[in-house]
């Protein structure tokens, strides 16, 4: 975990760039990991997001984790000024219109409403990885066939939160995919709006509860891969990029079937694997980033579990139940750490929780753990405020 105190620059410097998202602490760290000097402007402000940034401003939400878009580009007029750069993080992606517009007043490092439109219109992106011959579940807008099991999604939703079983989508905004079966993970890569490059695939895996079985838990890695399906998978993604122009460091959600693999989702921006892939061997993601906007791929190839000397793991700790932060001080393996005395629901985001081992297996396992061992600790100290 990066040191909380600002002690790679003086306060009196300039900042070099604005991150925006739902919780940007990650990309602030990815930042500091780049030399970099972030403004933020999120949701939560959380202790060491608010440590990481040279600025921190918290936007206000309309309900649930959405921004509110006055607050937004009021804060981003203030703050974006000259020919500062902006990445986006979570939250955009059921948003196109706010990213053609901060497209349109600032500089986006990242990519387009345009992007957006190809890789998140669900029958959009169906048509497109038919046409490209790669292998992506049927979408149903309406009811589907009798005997096909399916889950409804949100158009451009993310987190998991509103996957479930189900035949038929609710209403508008909402979609039924064909549900695959097999072992979910994720790969890592780079596009420069020609070609793509892998960095690193991670296992990932759900935090179900009744309401949100496919809510996501959390990924570790790096995890091996092999040969035949990292070449499809890097062929596949080759074809992406060029046909939607996709730039900038993102992701890919994929199953791993019986008989192959199957792509379920890309992400077109910087996400939940920062915590576990920025860190030597590899260079700053951030600066990857920046540079593949720029057309420029490194010349690397995809990180082995051999390359590296421990594997991460980084899962999102939800509340079991309401509590009032009261643990002081968190133990060093926690991220995203919300102030003290903050109220927490019951299934709302606590914080990350990171972790380490000689493999990722061991590296999730371990991270299991320590979320057991802080819900302790978090009920204990609840008790003795309450005495």
């Amino acid at each position: 975990m990066p040191s909380l105190s600002p002690d790679r620059w003086s306060p009196h410097e300039p900042p070099d760039l604005v991150i925006v998202g739902i919780a940007a602490r990650a990309l602030a760290a990815a930042a500091r990991r780049a030399g970099m000097r972030p403004i933020v402007l999120d949701l939560f402000g959380d202790d060491d997001t608010r440590a990481l940034a040279h600025e921190a401003i918290p936007i206000r939400r309309l309900g649930g984790l959405a921004f509110d878009p006055d607050d937004l580009f009021e804060q981003l007029a203030i703050h974006a000024t000259g020919d500062l750069p902006v990445v986006l993080g979570t939250g955009f992606e059921q948003s196109p219109e706010l990213v053609e517009r901060i497209g349109h007043d600032f500089r986006l490092v990242g990519n387009g409403s345009r992007t957006l439109a190809f890789l998140k219109e669900p029958v959009v992106f169906m048509r497109l990885t038919a046409n490209l011959g790669i292998p992506y579940p049927t979408v149903f807008t309406g009811p589907a066939p009798e005997g096909v099991r399916t889950l409804e999604k949100r158009v451009g939703g993310s987190g998991g939160w509103h996957v479930r079983e189900a035949q038929a989508p609710r209403g508008p905004g909402w979609y039924v995919q064909e549900y695959v079966e097999g072992d979910t993970f994720s790969a890592l890569f780079l596009g420069n709006g020609r070609e793509a490059r892998l960095l690193a695939f991670s296992q990932q895996w759900c935090a179900p509860t009744d309401e949100a079985p496919f809510r996501y838990g959390g990924a570790a890695g790096p995890v091996a891969i092999d040969a035949a399906t990292r070449a499809g998978i890097s062929t596949a993604l080759d074809r992406l990029v060029y046909a939607t122009g996709l730039v900038g460091l993102a992701s890919a959600d994929l199953v791993r079937t019986e008989t192959g693999w199957t792509l379920l989702e890309i992400n077109p921006r910087p996400g939940a694997t920062l915590d576990v892939f920025d860190h030597e061997p590899l260079p700053p993601l951030l600066t990857l980033h920046f540079a593949a906007c720029e057309g420029r791929l490194p010349d690397l190839a995809p990180l082995e579990p051999a390359d590296v000397e421990t594997a991460r793991a980084a899962a999102v700790f939800y509340a079991p139940a309401p509590f009032e932060m009261r643990l002081d001080p968190l133990p060093d393996w926690v991220a995203d750490r919300p102030p003290q005395g903050t109220r927490i629901e019951t299934g709302e985001p606590v914080c990350t929780v990171l972790a380490e081992g000689r493999t990722a297996e061991e590296a999730r396992e371990t991270v299991a753990q320590r979320i057991s061992e802080l819900w302790q600790a978090l009920s204990r100290a609840g008790r003795k405020a309450a005495e």
